[in-house]
């Protein structure tokens, strides 16, 4: 299990802070996770806390009586660097502000929409707050760092090397061969056709000649492959299975 995870909830609305708190409890239940959460109605209580906890994310109201959150996020940046922010809003259009105090997502207050938006902030959010090793890569549009859960497969197509991601394609400038090193690295990833490597973390069905991402995407396994592919698969799942008890 996970252990010494703390997250904080920031909003002015009592209601909204239930909602994400839960929803975050909820989701450490369901995978075994051990994290606690601490709430707060203004970013000003929120920052003198800061006096005396540290916080490993928090998960920042927009628009709050006071402090609003992109200031409370700019003085979180000056006192904790490396806690992760997450911004929840109405409005989408306060993205620009994120980047610039390096959010790494937003929740909309959409109630149709909410969870589905939760599950994949926390599919990406989730390896950093494990602290998993970020991964650098050279690509057209200059270095990335992901952790190796953010990565569902890369796979060569034409003259390019595609990484896919939850969230985007990154075109890389690098061949195969110089890809593989990297990933193998980490211990999950297994070639299951010539010019592709997967996410075993992330297969959601291996069948016949057909590998199933959690994405949808299919994707084919080589006859030469299928046999270490099937091992390596069922090896990880054991690992992931010991690894939650």
């Amino acid at each position: 299990m996970q252990n010494n995870i703390t997250l904080a909830v920031v909003d002015d609305l009592p209601a909204d802070r239930e909602v994400i708190s839960s929803m975050l409890t909820g989701y450490a239940a369901q995978r075994g996770l051990r994290w606690s959460v601490d709430c707060f109605a203004s970013g000003e209580a929120f920052l003198e806390r800061l006096s005396q906890k540290q916080y490993d994310a928090v998960f920042l109201d927009v628009l709050m009586d006071g402090m609003n959150g992109i200031e409370t996020a700019r003085q979180l940046r000056e006192l904790s660097p490396d806690t992760l922010v997450v911004f929840v809003t109405t409005e989408a259009d306060y993205a620009v502000e994120g980047y610039e105090v390096e959010a790494i997502g937003f929740l909309l207050k959409d109630e149709r929409q909410q969870q589905k938006r939760f599950d994949r902030l926390m599919n990406r959010l989730e390896p950093r707050l494990r602290r998993e090793t970020l991964l650098t890569f050279e690509s057209a549009g200059g270095v990335i760092a992901l952790t190796a859960g953010e990565i569902l497969y890369a796979e060569v197509t034409g003259h390019s090397m595609n990484l896919h991601t939850r969230d985007r394609v990154h075109i890389l400038r690098m061949t195969m061969e110089e890809l593989k090193p990297i990933l193998a690295e980490d211990g999950r990833f297994c070639e299951c056709h010539r010019g592709i490597v997967i996410n075993l973390d992330a297969v959601e069905r291996l069948s016949g000649q057909v590998v199933t991402m959690e994405n949808g995407d299919t994707l084919p396994v080589s006859r030469r492959q299928r046999a270490t592919l099937e091992q390596a698969y069922a090896a990880r799942n054991i690992y992931r299975i010991r690894r939650e008890l």
